[in-house]
């Protein structure tokens, strides 16, 4: 499998802070707590940067489509208790896990696929189970909007990415059988973090 992000992967870090500052950190971090009890799934990890300072109470599974960016997640992340898995993750009923991160991911996943893959994740969650989603949003400035384009439009050449638009979280999530907890947003909700259980909780 070609690694289209590759390229991206020894300037990423250096790119997200000169465009966002410590937002995106802010939000991927924002609702950690009681790490040290948690078995953490964490999907499209990327380089694993802004989990390294609380990388000893981590445990659990990370998994990255990118060689690259998986290589610099386990040099960041080396002291973690973390296992590092390289391709798409796979659901198993018998691997249940406390937390499933989702940092900058989905918006990756066409409509249909988002809602298969949240479905599917539902196999790997205990009944008190959540899931931490951070990601972009609409933009509700012009100014966003033309970061926003630049962006996505960066991503489709170098690295394929599908889609021209953002997925609208709310109703797939809703439709996969999940309430909303809690919420925090940045840059006049361009940019949130949102904390979802099952809708049977």
């Amino acid at each position: 499998m070609k690694d289209r992000y590759s390229f991206v992967a020894p300037y990423y870090d250096f790119l997200v802070k000169l465009v966002f500052g410590n937002d995106l950190k802010d939000l991927k971090t924002w609702f950690i707590t009681n790490l040290n009890k948690k078995k953490i799934l964490i999907i499209g990890g990327g380089d694993g940067m802004d989990y390294r300072e609380f990388q000893s109470d981590l445990k659990g599974e990370y998994w990255e489509l990118s060689e690259a960016m998986l290589s610099k997640a386990q040099k960041n992340l080396a002291q973690s208790k973390l296992t590092f898995h390289l391709g798409d993750f796979k659901s198993n009923p018998d691997n249940q896990f406390d937390e499933i991160w989702l940092h900058f991911v989905l918006d990756t996943f066409p409509d249909l696929e988002l809602g298969l893959f949240l479905s599917e994740l539902r196999k790997s969650m205990k009944p008190s189970s959540t899931i931490y989603l951070t990601d972009f949003f609409n933009p509700q400035s012009p100014f966003h909007r033309v970061i926003h384009a630049t962006m996505l439009a960066y991503f489709r050449m170098l690295t394929k990415h599908q889609r021209t638009d953002v997925p609208d979280y709310e109703i797939a999530f809703q439709k996969a059988g999940f309430q909303k907890l809690d919420e925090i947003r940045k840059r006049k909700g361009w940019i949130r973090a949102q904390l979802w259980e099952s809708a049977a909780n």
